[in-house]
């Protein structure tokens, strides 16, 4: 009974939306993606379809599974991916400092509703796993959680979001997914709506790099439309401390909201808030 179901909801999902969405991660800029940036990395054409082999394939064929990456389940090597994907040559394009809040940035080329998720992965030794991705979910800033709602416009669309306190890699494997929401199907609760059911994805990988705030060489991520590089600076951890240093000997700092949730998260807001005077107030909050 649950199998025929699954197969009717399917066939309405299909029949709803036969077309397809776009899209591509360009901050950090993904391994597909990367040449557009002007990464000496292999060109790929077909960035913006990392659809899991497309909706009817993922569901009908692979039973929803995909890549990591966006490729479909069953490509062997899948181009995306380490160690013998073409496009996964390592090639770290972007760096962020220890509990940083970054912002992820996706070119949308045909809109169909639907949210962002964002994870990584700290030590690839060959390929990020579902399973290393999902213990590690990067928070939204604004401390509203974890999926990002995206608005109706096509073009790029972009989210702030919050490094994990205590991570802390020389290579990461940032992963970007786009779940669709254009397609009508049964929700949790019982009732049919449009987004609910199974969704059109795309997915995408990126490799970079997340390093200690207060190391010797710190380094400042600079970007704008058509480029993307990291510049040393060569701060010590006293300049630093000098630069920002907040006077607040009784003021205790804890982490607010969803935040809460993070391992380290009042650590990293005792340290940031009390000693570096970086305090976002959607992540900590401070007590005399």
């Amino acid at each position: 009974m649950k199998d025929m179901m699954w197969r009717k909801l399917l066939l309405v999902s299909m029949m709803v939306c036969t077309c397809h969405g776009h899209g591509r991660l360009i901050v950090p800029p993904s391994r597909a993606s990367a040449w557009r940036m002007g990464w000496p990395t292999p060109i790929d054409y077909n960035d913006n379809q990392g659809f899991c082999g497309g909706f009817s394939h993922q569901y009908e064929i692979n039973g929803g599974k995909c890549g990591v990456c966006g490729d479909a389940w069953e490509d062997n090597p899948r181009p995306h991916e380490a160690p013998d994907g073409l496009y996964a040559t390592g090639t770290i394009t972007q760096q962020y400092a220890q509990g940083q809040v970054i912002t992820l940035t996706a070119d949308i080329t045909s809109n169909h509703r639907g949210h962002f998720e964002v994870r990584v992965c700290p030590d690839p030794k060959v390929e990020a796993t579902e399973e290393c991705l999902q213990e590690h979910p990067l928070m939204l800033a604004d401390g509203s959680g974890f999926k990002y709602n995206i608005s109706l416009h096509t073009g790029k669309h972009s989210v702030q979001l919050v490094l994990p306190p205590t991570l802390v890699c020389k290579h990461c494997v940032l992963q970007w997914r786009y779940v669709a929401g254009n397609n009508w199907g049964y929700c949790e609760d019982g009732t049919g709506a449009l987004g609910c059911g199974p969704q059109e994805e795309f997915r995408a990988c990126a490799d970079v790099a997340i390093l200690p705030p207060y190391s010797r060489r710190r380094f400042m991520v600079q970007h704008d439309s058509t480029s993307v590089t990291a510049h040393p600076m060569n701060h010590t951890v006293n300049d630093l401390t000098l630069l920002h240093k907040k006077e607040a000997k009784h003021e205790v700092c804890r982490a607010v909201g969803s935040w809460k949730l993070v391992p380290g998260a009042d650590m990293w807001c005792s340290k940031n808030c009390i000693h570096v005077g970086q305090c976002p107030l959607s992540q900590c909050e401070c007590n005399m």
